[in-house]
């Protein structure tokens, strides 16, 4: 798959993409606040809302983007110059940091564009990081600054306050030592920090405010779950309510373009349901907030009948059991008075599939067509309200893709013990003699008060390695905000981790599921490291357990983690949908080491 990413890279195009300035630019020139570069995630989003003009498609020519402001880096320049003894202060914790700029004012222009933008809108705000290194091929920051949803409720002054502040916490966030540390490794350099001020997509029903749909979209489908899908149809991540759930390692619905009715877990009706999305979020009008509700909950079903009726059947089905085998009924009015035990509302976007053609193939047609217009392959984020066909975009950036040519041939398998192998979302890659895998043992972790504190050991266990590499196995998905989901270890712990396996335990509630479009995600392809998910007991998919169970190692016994020490190496074919994971013979053997 390597030459064939590569193969899609122009880079005629993306020179003219990258040297393309909106302050020429009569259509955008007058929402851009101050002087210079707007940095490159406002940059890359006016580009996208361009190419997309100038299509002549009309169904791309109807994508539209949310009224917004873009403040220019000038801003930042002249915000830190009156900052006195700027050095010493950010040489301090982060918290000084952030209470020195609160202190601070933004350039006047800026408070009094800001309120004439204010004006005219009374919807909630995002308020989203846009620094010069944001968006740019190879690194996307994702996650390393800060975007807000602002209720900003209140008089006209204090919502102006509210966005002032909220700029004023992202300038400081430059410093913060996540975004310092993720430049250093990279030898980044500096960043300066350009901000958009945007209306937030969705609208008021009653007194929430939420999108129908947003989501995330790939133009390559990078880590296909079946041989029938293509790599260059693409991919979308699509929830209900606010995209801020599409970017988290929680559940979403993912559709390859190439069949949108192919679903990564397959057909039967418990494994739908667990991968389908229940929580949603949306902005609480009375709380001035975002808030996170299940669909299950006392009264929100309820609220959501009263405000899509019937429609709401096109996102949400109703699971049910009969004798340990469960099944689908469509959700219909009077579901919420029937309400069983067994029985629950799942977001399933089934009937939304079949119904909506013309949305993928409009999706897959303008991932083309900013492919084709940027000269690489890109992601974006949108917002989508079906019974309008209204379509926002929110952000298109050119995608980093980081995968090699695969070498890999059955014959590199002699005298080696294959120990995991997965048949699904694998792309290309090779590891040759990795010197530690860290195991996660299942059995011990879906039982233990301590998660959190598994996943802190991780972290120490990843700088005790250092400088060596390692991979690392663990139930369900690495990286999850939901420690039932999966070991919580923050991507910052895992720096020298160069392959992570998610095994799947569906007896026990761990499924993997290489979440699209979330940081998390975002952070594996720019460094490179390889994934695979094995579903044990599954056809095609090896976890040799009983490996694990008698191969020396180091173990962390109270918190179920092994350290094996040996010479491991990494396959991953994208072309025929296999990933293993095997061990040279001769090592890792004897006994067990004690037990720390």
């Amino acid at each position: 798959m390597g030459s064939e990413v590569s193969g899609r890279v122009r880079e005629d195009k993306l020179a003219s993409y990258f040297s393309w300035d909106p302050c020429n630019d009569d259509r955008f020139v007058s929402s851009i606040v101050g002087a210079g570069h707007i940095g490159g995630k406002g940059r890359s989003l006016l580009f996208g809302m361009k190419s997309l003009l100038e299509s002549g498609v009309d169904e791309l020519v109807s994508t539209e983007m949310p009224e917004s402001i873009f403040i220019s880096i000038e801003a930042f320049d002249k915000f830190l110059s009156q900052i006195d003894d700027l050095d010493n202060v950010l040489d301090g914790e982060p918290e000084r940091i952030e209470r020195k700029f609160l202190d601070a004012e933004l350039p006047s222009y800026v408070r009094e564009r800001i309120a004439s933008f204010l004006e005219c809108i009374d919807s909630p705000i995002a308020v989203r990081s846009s620094s010069m290194l944001e968006d740019s091929l190879k690194y996307s920051f994702a996650g390393k600054y800060r975007s807000r949803l602002l209720h900003a409720s209140g008089d006209l002054n204090e919502r102006v306050l509210a966005i002032e502040n909220e700029i004023k916490r992202i300038y400081a966030r430059t410093f913060f030592p996540t975004a310092v540390e993720y430049r250093n490794k990279h030898k980044l350099g500096d960043d300066k920090m350009g901000i958009i001020v945007m209306r937030a997509s969705g609208k008021w029903k009653g007194r929430y405010y939420f999108p129908t749909t947003a989501g995330v979209g790939y133009s390559l489908n990078f880590r296909r779950w079946c041989t029938r899908l293509n790599v260059e149809d693409g991919l979308l991540r699509l929830v209900f309510g606010l995209g801020t759930m599409s970017t988290r390692r929680g559940y979403a619905r993912i559709f390859s373009l190439s069949n949108p009715n192919l679903r990564p877990e397959g057909n039967h009706p418990y494994n739908v349901m667990r991968h389908s999305q229940e929580s949603f979020q949306m902005i609480d009008g009375d709380k001035g907030d975002i808030v996170t509700y299940n669909i299950n909950d006392k009264g929100i079903l309820d609220y959501l009948l009263t405000h899509y009726g019937r429609e709401l059947g096109e996102y949400a089905q109703v699971y049910r059991e009969d004798d340990g085998n469960g099944y689908w009924e469509n959700l219909d009015l009077s579901y919420f008075r029937q309400q069983e035990d067994d029985s629950k509302v799942c977001i399933t976007f089934e009937r939304f599939t079949r119904h909506n053609p013309d949305f993928f193939a409009r999706m897959q047609k303008l991932l083309k067509h900013l492919e084709d217009s940027m000269g690489a392959p890109v992601d974006i984020e949108f917002a989508y309200e079906p019974s309008e066909r209204k379509l926002e975009l929110l952000q298109a950036r050119p995608l980093w893709t980081g995968c090699c040519e695969s070498k890999f041939d059955e014959r590199d398998l002699e005298g080696k013990l294959v120990i995991l192998k997965a048949d699904r979302m694998v792309t290309d890659g090779q590891l040759e003699n990795v010197p530690y895998l860290v195991y996660v043992d299942h059995k011990i972790y879906v039982t233990a008060a301590n998660k959190h504190e598994i996943a802190r050991a991780i972290g120490e266990i990843n700088k005790k390695l250092y400088p060596n590499s390692y991979i690392l196995v663990a139930p369900g998905r690495v990286g999850s905000s939901n420690p039932a989901l999966g070991v919580p270890v923050q991507y910052s712990e895992l720096t020298n981790c160069k392959c992570i396996v998610e095994v799947g335990i569906p007896v026990l509630g761990f499924m993997p599921e290489l979440s699209y479009g979330t940081h998390f995600y975002s952070d594996l392809e720019i460094d490179n490291v390889l994934y695979m998910p094995v579903f044990a007991g599954e056809k095609g998919n090896v976890f040799r357990e009983e490996w694990f169970e008698s191969a020396c190692c180091e173990k962390m016994q109270d918190l179920g983690i092994k350290i094996y020490k040996g010479s491991f190496d990494v396959y991953m074919d994208c072309a025929r949908n296999i990933g293993i994971v095997a061990v040279r013979k001769g090592t890792c053997d004897g006994e067990n080491m004690e037990d720390r």
